[in-house]
């Protein structure tokens, strides 16, 4: 993929010494450690609630219930009021 944006991000002297560390252990640079950090914990979470939300409304929208006349709805509701 071409790198085609480009990002300014500041950081303390401190934390950026543990990004090098990091990314030095890791054997890429401070740039493909972040990159990759926001594809792994950004991006693909994003992606996976939103399509897990998706799911979740379908599952809801699609439910078959059923519900019981008025005559018997306002039976148990009279029911639940005098049995607090």
């Amino acid at each position: 993929m071409a790198l085609t944006k480009r990002v300014m991000i500041l950081f303390d002297a401190d934390r950026y010494r543990k990004l090098e560390d990091e990314a030095r252990r890791r054997g890429c640079s401070v740039g493909a450690l972040i990159r990759e950090t926001l594809e792994n914990d950004v991006l693909r979470k994003g992606e996976a609630s939103r399509s897990a939300r998706l799911k979740a409304a379908k599952r809801l929208t699609s439910m078959k219930e059923d519900v019981p006349d008025w005559d018997k709805t306002e039976k148990l509701i009279a029911w639940g009021h005098l049995h607090d």
